[in-house]
């Protein structure tokens, strides 16, 4: 200290100047520093600004009246005086009050000190802040919030309805970025409404949310209005809670023409997000609302009727609006994400799906920090296929946000998929636990009876029953499944009956339909199975592919034993239908399979290499992709290509590990071992199709169980394995004993081998 004082008193008054701009300048940058790293509030940055400035005409003071306006040059030893011998000297004069005040120790003291209070004022703020003391503290260190709450975010008011909903649109979409408030999705508000019995298109006003808030027991509801002052706009906003849903804070931000809305809306979210007790260094970090939307309020508010159109299931008029977003703003990140997901959810334009999610991804940085994973996320499963880097996208996502369901339950898909069935169980468990809400009931019943615990996936539907008594219809058909993979049809039977009974309207009919047609179809009822399949297309009405409807139609016609009339139908259908279908929705994967078990390899693959020319790889998703990989194994097979079958199989079961997949392997491998004179090789792979344990396996074995059955009983039989071929000819005959008169006679072949082998091993 002494010698940097020594220094200054070395210098002018235009270097001081100097060198006080410079550390001021360092100052702030440390302060800015320590800000973004420690999450300092907002003010600290000008507090210390106006301590700089209040210090700079100080430091000038001082400097002038010690030295002056230049440095006084010391004497050299050649000039020093010698002091006359006249007489004692003269006393030093003393320094004046100036002098005594403005001195540099006193300015750096001075300084010092008051970056030492601003220090304690702000640890003394948030510490406030963390321990709910005062004004400073949260809402979530009060205890009035619980972290990782949901909120309803209600509909802003407003004498100008579309202003409003924009708002509503905009802070809903800022809020996102909010780790310690979870804001409720719009459709899982329109579930809420229907079991409350009101219209799920009414807007969400401040009593409906807190209505919502009671029955679904959401943590507060965050209500608004948008006013006017003259050509401006003035926000207000407050969140309502606790006992007697009292206002726990209110909030105010203004914008002075419509330009500037977007930031008053920015504001206002940051200032929920401080008071709800998010950490001040994720509010600082997060990207400012512009830039995750739009700087368009034109693309902003067709961005708003979008949504609501998508929330009121109008999904063609919801595509409209976003594509219309996108028009106004090409880099509109959230339009492009949610352009991508009506596609997929209308199973339609998987070309501009595609392109949709590629803009998404390129454009991620500009979404809130879990849309930009869920965009990462969506992106590697429906365009690249990575899965690994899908998996790593939602398990940074829950890193942040550990209560996020879509991320739980995703990342619940990825592991089963892989084979980590435990982990699995585990995160459906979590995601249940953060939301009631079916697609993680249905995930949990399924991995668990994949593990073998067939009572604990029965009791799954129990509870879910319980829980979402609305969604009945859900559970009721996954009971029929779940009895048909048991093997147990007559139960599937009457489960199926009360289904059909019980749910009409018209999707619940066309699936009640598909439930009677797959079981009669498994156990050779092919009759009965066509009747419900006429019933399954009328009651789909336009929402059924036709390629679907006569894949089904093919399947009976192989079961029966018709190769030539299902080629004839798949081929026919293709031909009708291939020019009013755009290539995405032609659904090669599901049936180009039947075509080649019908025995039609060369027209089979001739589709197929048109399929392959018309959509690259990187255009399909990831489950479409592997059904084209399955495809390749089925060409190099019915080319004669039998080791090329079997390396294809092998890495499609690899590239693909889920239960499906393995299921479609299985049976490929069985047939191409067949080829190759390997009859002890393809028992085992068609008992491995057998043993897979699968909730919805029904789709093969409608069509697979019961040749399948047939098909070891006879090679058992042929190579001298008796009692195992006693066993599947008896479970052929038992499954098959309803068939219809055409299929009796291989039952009562089977049978009559059957007895044969018992008479002869007595």
């Amino acid at each position: 200290m002494k010698r940097f004082v020594h220094e200054i008193h070395r210098r002018s008054l235009w270097q001081v100047l100097g060198i006080y701009l410079a550390g001021s300048w360092v100052a702030l940058q440390v302060v800015e520093q320590l800000t973004e790293a420690a999450g300092l509030p907002e003010w600290v940055r000008p507090f210390s600004l106006v301590l700089l400035i209040l210090g700079f005409p100080i430091v000038m003071a001082t400097a002038f009246i010690q030295e002056g306006m230049t440095t006084r040059r010391p004497a050299s030893p050649v000039e020093t005086p010698v002091e006359a011998d006249d007489g004692p000297p003269s006393p030093t004069p003393e320094p004046g009050g100036g002098r005594r005040l403005f001195t540099w120790r006193n300015a750096l003291v001075g300084g010092g000190v008051a970056f030492l209070l601003l220090g304690l004022l702000t640890a003394g703020y948030l510490f406030m802040r963390a321990s709910g003391i005062g004004p400073a503290g949260t809402l979530v260190a009060k205890g009035v919030l619980e972290e990782g709450a949901k909120v309803v975010l209600a509909d802003f008011e407003s004498p100008d309805p579309e202003l409003a909903d924009v708002v509503t649109g905009a802070l809903r979409i800022d809020l996102l970025q909010s780790h310690t408030i979870r804001i409720v999705e719009r459709g899982e508000l329109a579930g809420a409404l229907q079991r409350m019995q009101r219209d799920e298109d009414a807007p969400i006003t401040g009593e409906v949310g807190r209505e919502l808030a009671v029955r679904e027991g959401y943590g507060a509801v965050i209500e608004g209005e948008v006013g006017t002052a003259g050509s401006g706009y003035v926000l207000t906003a407050s969140i309502v809670g606790g006992e007697g849903w009292t206002a726990l804070a209110a909030f105010r931000s203004t914008a002075r023409s419509e330009d500037d809305l977007i930031d008053a809306i920015e504001s206002l979210s940051r200032d929920i997000r401080d008071k709800a007790g998010e950490s001040l260094r994720t509010i600082q970090g997060a990207p400012p609302l512009k830039q995750v939307t739009t700087a368009s309020m034109e693309a902003l508010r067709t961005y708003t009727r979008a949504e609501a159109a998508e929330s009121g299931g109008d999904r063609p008029a919801a595509m409209e609006l976003y594509e219309r977003a996108i028009q106004i703003d090409p880099d509109f990140a959230m339009a492009h994400r949610k352009l991508a997901v009506v596609l997929s959810n209308m199973g339609i334009r998987r070309t501009d799906e595609v392109a949709a999610l590629r803009s998404a991804y390129e454009l991620r940085d500009r979404l809130p920090e879990a849309e930009r994973y869920l965009a990462e996320a969506y992106y590697h499963s429906g365009v690249t296929g990575d899965r690994d880097a899908m998996i790593r996208a939602y398990e940074s996502l829950l890193e942040i946000d550990p209560r996020n369901e879509a991320g739980l339950n995703n990342l619940g898909l990825a592991y089963e998929a892989r084979g980590r069935l435990d982990e699995a169980e585990a995160l459906f468990e979590r995601a249940i636990e953060v939301e009631d809400f079916e697609v993680a009931y249905d995930n949990l019943a399924r991995v668990r009876f994949h593990l073998g615990k067939e009572g604990e996936a029965s009791a799954v539907y129990d509870r879910a029953d319980s829980r979402l008594p609305s969604a009945a219809f859900v559970f009721e058909d996954r009971r029929v499944r779940l009895a048909a993979a048991q093997g147990a049809y007559e139960r599937a039977d009457s489960l199926a009956a009360a289904y059909a009974e019980r749910f009409r309207r018209p999707d619940e009919i066309a699936q009640a339909a598909n439930q009677r047609f797959r079981l009669d179809a498994t156990r050779g009822r092919l009759r009965a199975a066509g009747e419900h399949l006429d019933d399954l297309k009328l009651a789909s009405g336009q929402a059924s592919n036709p390629l679907s409807i006569a894949s089904d139609r093919a399947v009976l016609a192989l079961v029966r034993g018709d190769s030539a009339a299902a080629a004839r139908i798949l081929v026919e259908a293709h031909d009708r239908y291939r020019d009013s279908l755009p290539a995405g929705e032609r659904l090669y994967e599901f049936w180009l399979p039947v075509l080649f078990d019908a025995g039609a390899g060369a027209e089979a693959a001739r589709i197929y290499d048109e399929w392959v020319r018309e959509i690259p790889d990187d255009e399909l998703g990831d489950y479409t992709r592997d059904g084209r990989r399955g495809l390749a194994a089925r060409v190099a097979a019915s080319r004669g290509d039998l080791e090329s079958a079997d390396r294809l199989w092998r890495a499609f079961e690899r590239e693909c590990p889920g239960v499906f997949c393995a299921l479609e392997a299985s049976l490929g491998l069985a047939r191409v071992r067949e080829a190759q004179g390997d009859p002890r090789g393809a028992i085992a792979e068609y008992e491995r199709f057998l043993a897979e344990r699968w909730i919805d396996r029904w789709a093969w074995d409608s069509q697979e169980r019961g040749p399948v059955l047939e098909r070891l009983g006879t090679l058992y039989d042929r190579q001298g394995d008796l009692d195992d071929a006693v066993k599947y000819y008896a479970m052929f005959v038992e499954l098959w004993a309803g068939a219809d008169e055409e299929l009796q006679p291989r039952v009562e072949a089977a049978q009559a081998r059957l007895e044969e082998i018992v008479r002869e091993r007595g």
